[in-house]
């Protein structure tokens, strides 16, 4: 339930040529209080959310409905490793713990934050948990790559350290095989998954 939601945002995000990215904020008990999207790319949005800008992550569009008050407790889930912006956010705000589908090996060092900064960091950066396993991993990590081929293919022309070729091959497949006209992230993903099937 949870990951549907937050692929169904990341898939908004895509089709809107926003970078695929959903997350929403759950509270201690399991119910999804917020929820937001990259928005970087559009034109508009909602009342008082960030888009149109480099950092309308959406982690950020999250926690930017948040009002003043203790989160402990809540886990923010995300479709990708949030970057060291979002997490620096998520310290802030007070919200402990972050749970991710997809990897994005840029973002690994963040771990290494309280070590370098311990005086101001204290056991208070967010605990990171991911990415996931099974079809949440591997769509979290799917849907950045789809974002490359269509939307800025000479970032996906050549091997990188930072995505696997496997997954940027699995992409243009999936771009290929219509995977973007889809209407709905479940649809995408069942495509996707056939077109894997097929090769």
């Amino acid at each position: 339930m949870i990951w549907d939601r937050v692929f169904e945002l990341a898939w908004e995000s895509l089709r809107a040529q926003s970078y695929p990215v959903g997350a929403v904020l759950v509270d201690p008990a399991g119910e999804i209080t917020h929820s937001g999207r990259n928005r970087a790319a559009e034109q508009s949005a909602p009342p008082g959310r960030l888009f149109g800008t480099t950092i309308a992550h959406a982690e950020l569009d999250v926690l930017g409905q948040l009002p003043q008050a203790e989160y402990d407790g809540h886990t923010l889930y995300s479709s990708l490793q949030p970057c060291l912006m979002c997490l620096t956010a998520l310290r802030l705000v007070g919200i402990s713990q972050v749970v991710h589908a997809g990897a994005d090996p840029l973002w690994n060092a963040t771990d290494d934050v309280p070590a370098v900064l311990p005086e101001l960091i204290a056991g208070q950066w967010p605990r990171r948990t991911g990415p996931a396993d099974g079809f949440a991993g591997s769509w979290g990590s799917l849907l950045p790559a789809m974002w490359l081929v269509a939307y800025d293919p000479e970032s996906a022309a050549e091997p990188s350290d930072l995505m696997p070729w496997a997954t940027i091959e699995r992409a243009r497949r999936c771009v290929a095989g219509g995977v973007l006209e889809c209407a709905s992230a479940k649809e995408a993903y069942q495509l996707a998954a056939s077109l894997s099937r097929s090769d």
